[in-house]
């Protein structure tokens, strides 16, 4: 009669654990989420083209690209001493923007001006 009663208890005792056990897992889990929207850049153009980016210049190697991570504060870089804007390019799936950088030919890229004074 006592193991009777000593293995009742223990059952008992065992689906009161499981019953909390399965009310545990149906709590609802936290939302993680993170302020980063843009984790880095890759700057691409022709090597030896030259930019700014967060107070830093730098020169694009034969490789054909820079990778840079992304500082909160910046929203523009600079080239020929144009500021342009880095939030017009899409994201990538890991955060990364592809920045194409202008062409060292093309007007946007310098700041020459025509004969007529206007720019080009």
């Amino acid at each position: 009669m006592l193991v009777l009663a000593a293995v009742l208890t223990a059952s008992i005792n065992v689906d009161l654990n499981l019953t909390s056990l399965i009310r545990r897992s149906r709590a609802k889990e936290p939302v993680v989420t993170c302020g980063i929207v843009t984790v880095g850049y890759r700057f691409r153009g022709k090597p030896g083209q030259e930019f700014r980016y967060a107070g830093d210049s730098y020169v694009i190697p034969e490789e054909g690209w820079v990778e840079l991570i992304a500082d909160r504060r910046r929203t523009s870089y600079a080239i020929k001493g144009r500021s342009l804007p880095l939030e017009v390019w899409p994201r990538d799936p890991f955060g990364f923007r592809d920045i194409p950088l202008p062409s060292p030919d093309s007007p946007t890229a310098t700041n020459s001006t025509n004969e007529q004074g206007g720019s080009k």
